[in-house]
């Protein structure tokens, strides 16, 4: 009884020990984990939107390109269309002009620099709008100052001040990177490319309200938001090389590759033959070299001698016919021809594959 209580009082002091250390030498504090972002975030740049509008009970759908077909069966009253992914013509530009009046409302994203062709669709569109480009005299990325106030807009592309535009945002610069016009009862928002829409920069909130102000009509029922916008290809162990050239040239090259490597290797390691194929002009051939290898450095007789051994061990082995009834009395090989060698080679070679 005594030892246990002993052992008891021993195992108190230890944790004791123990407890004192921990809560005078440990400290627990916080800290940020950072993951990686999951697959669907990586393939879709606007999740962070997606998810918002979601949440906020607004319907959204997403295409990768569009053109008037698409248009023409949409139900919503919001679109948003990044112009390098849309095929223009002049019938589109006639239903957007009858849409827009109706009450719809079109968010156009640009991908010009500096300027546009007014000859094409698109640009007679802009131009009738009276919405022309404008270029700064140090570039349309201007002296970078950034503002948090400031929403994130695109360098790609500045504006000069229109005269029947009812909002104009400027960026830290002073310079013009988004227009709104009035047509009808709908309007048209005109920007560059949208960064601000991006999950990595709606975190601030001059992007949150930027983006809650261009889509926060979108909320009943009968409406939604319909996105005509890129996708972005997922990194891995390919994402980055299949993000900057074009599928079908991979597989070009790939076809390339194979035939190249084709090309230069069979001279190397020559073609697989069939295991059936004949062998016997081969093997006189060889026969036949090493022959005269051989009588021209007076070694017939090593020749002659190595194969006669080998016959007559055979013979002996299986007890067949004997050396002498086979070979008989010949002469020294060395005073053979190349004819008479040849057929003596030959017949020697007989004789080992009957045996």
């Amino acid at each position: 009884m005594r030892k246990k209580l002993i052992g008891f009082v021993i195992g108190l002091a230890v944790l004791g020990l123990f407890a004192f250390i921990y809560f005078n030498f440990f400290e627990i504090v916080d800290y940020d984990a950072h993951f990686a972002p999951s697959r669907e975030a990586i393939m879709n740049e606007y999740l962070a939107l997606d998810r918002w509008l979601i949440c906020e009970g607004h319907h959204i759908r997403v295409e990768n390109s569009g053109n008037l077909e698409a248009l023409a069966a949409t139900t919503e009253k919001n679109i948003f269309i990044q112009s390098e992914l849309f095929n223009w013509n002049e019938a589109v530009i006639d239903w957007l002009d009858v849409w827009i009046e109706d009450g719809g409302s079109l968010i156009l994203s640009l991908n010009y620099y500096r300027e546009w062709n007014i000859s094409t669709p698109l640009g007679a569109f802009l131009d009738g709008l009276g919405l022309e480009s404008f270029d700064p005299e140090d570039g349309p990325y201007g002296a970078y100052n950034w503002d948090s106030n400031a929403p994130s807009f695109a360098r790609n592309l500045v504006f000069a001040e229109p005269e029947d535009a009812v909002l104009i945002l400027k960026d830290e610069n002073d310079y013009i990177r988004l227009v709104e016009f009035q047509k009808g009862e709908g309007r048209i928002i005109i920007t560059g490319r949208p960064l601000f829409m991006r999950s990595v920069t709606m975190e601030t909130e001059a992007n949150a309200r930027l983006c809650w102000y261009l889509f926060a009509n979108a909320g009943d029922d009968t409406s939604g938001i319909f996105f005509i916008r890129g996708e972005k290809q997922p990194e891995g162990i390919m994402g980055r090389f299949f993000e900057r050239g074009d599928f079908s040239s991979i597989i070009i090259a790939s076809l390339a590759l194979i035939i190249i490597g084709f090309w230069t290797a069979i001279p190397v390691f020559g073609v697989v033959k069939n295991s059936e194929e004949k062998k016997g002009k081969a093997l006189a051939e060889r026969f036949l070299a090493e022959g005269r290898f051989l009588r021209n450095f007076n070694s017939l007789d090593i020749y002659c001698t190595s194969y006669k051994r080998e016959i007559k061990r055979r013979l002996i082995k299986k007890d067949k016919l004997s050396y002498d009834e086979i070979i008989g009395n010949t002469d020294e090989c060395s005073r053979m021809g190349k004819k008479d060698f040849l057929k003596s080679i030959i017949t020697l070679k007989t004789i080992l594959e009957c045996i």
